[in-house]
C-alpha cells in the first residue's frame, strides 16, 4: 500500500484517496482496535425516517454498522426515566442484527428503564465468544416501542465493536 503525498491543490482529494487505500481498516492480520457506535434515542426526538420517537414503531437512531461488523460489549445510560400513556406498559427493545439482541423487550415501568443510570446489554466484553453480536450486512441501530405511545424518556447507549470478516458457510456434505 502506498499513500499519495498532501499538497496544496486538491489536498482534500489526496486524504479521501489515502483513506480507501487503507479501508477497510480491520481486514488484514495485525493490530486493529476496539470502536465505540454512541447513540441516543430520546422520546421528543424523531427517529432517521423522521417519524417522533414517541410512537409505537421501530425507529432507526441514525447510525449504522458495517457487514460483518463484531458487537462485543458496552451499555446504555437512562438519562431521563421512560414512561407511557397506558400506565406505563410500554416496552422498550434495542436491536442491531434480530429481535431483542442488545435489549430484550421490557416494559418502562420496570428494570431497566423506569430508572436513572447505567444498564448492562445482552453482549458482554468478558464472553464475546457466546455474547456477541455480528452483522451480516450494514445494520442500523433500532430501538423499538411497543403497545403504547411514550410520554418522557432518553438513553444514551455505548456499543463497542470490532471490524470483523465474512464467515463462510461450508457447502452441504462437508
Amino acid at each position: 500500500m502506498s499513500l499519495k503525498p498532501i499538497g496544496i491543490a486538491g489536498w482534500l482529494k489526496d486524504v479521501n484517496d489515502n483513506f480507501e487505500s487503507i479501508m477497510p481498516i480491520g481486514q488484514e492480520d495485525g493490530f486493529g482496535f476496539e470502536r465505540l457506535a454512541r447513540f441516543t434515542f430520546d422520546v421528543e426526538g424523531v427517529d432517521s425516517a423522521g417519524e417522533p420517537n414517541a410512537e409505537v414503531g421501530a425507529h432507526g437512531v441514525g447510525l449504522s454498522f458495517p457487514a460483518h461488523a463484531i458487537i462485543i460489549g458496552g451499555f446504555f445510560d437512562v438519562n431521563t426515566p421512560f414512561t407511557s400513556e397506558n400506565a406505563s406498559n410500554a416496552t422498550i427493545a434495542i436491536k442491531v442484527e434480530g429481535a431483542n439482541d442488545i435489549q430484550a423487550a421490557a416494559a418502562v415501568s420496570g428494570a431497566p428503564f423506569s430508572t436513572k443510570g447505567r444498564k448492562a446489554i445482552v453482549p458482554k466484553a468478558n464472553t464475546p465468544e457466546s455474547t456477541s453480536v455480528k452483522t451480516t450486512e450494514a445494520r442500523e441501530i433500532t430501538v423499538t416501542v411497543a403497545t403504547s405511545e411514550l410520554l418522557t424518556g432518553k438513553l444514551t447507549g455505548y456499543l463497542k465493536w470490532v471490524t470483523g470478516i465474512i464467515s463462510e458457510d461450508l457447502p452441504a456434505g462437508s
